[in-house]
């Protein structure tokens, strides 16, 4: 998904997508080295965990009410 568009997670979507954000997670420290950032490695790191944390609460909402996503 190019970064200037909206990411839409259908219903049958959420639990792939779950999936995927622990995945991010386990490699977050790689993905922040090796990722553009206008501050240090540790504020960046921080950064991509609270998006990331974010993510994850919005699709666990999604999942208990068998709802979507929509990230911007």
């Amino acid at each position: 998904m190019p970064a200037d568009d909206d990411l839409v997670i259908e219903a049958e979507e959420v639990a792939e997508f779950l999936r995927e954000a622990a995945l991010l997670r386990e490699h977050l420290d790689a993905i922040a080295e090796t990722t553009r950032r206008p501050r240090g490695l540790a504020e960046h790191r921080a950064g991509l965990v609270r998006r990331l944390r974010n993510q994850e609460v919005a699709a666990l909402h999604a999942r208990m009410i068998e709802g979507g996503v929509l990230i911007r």
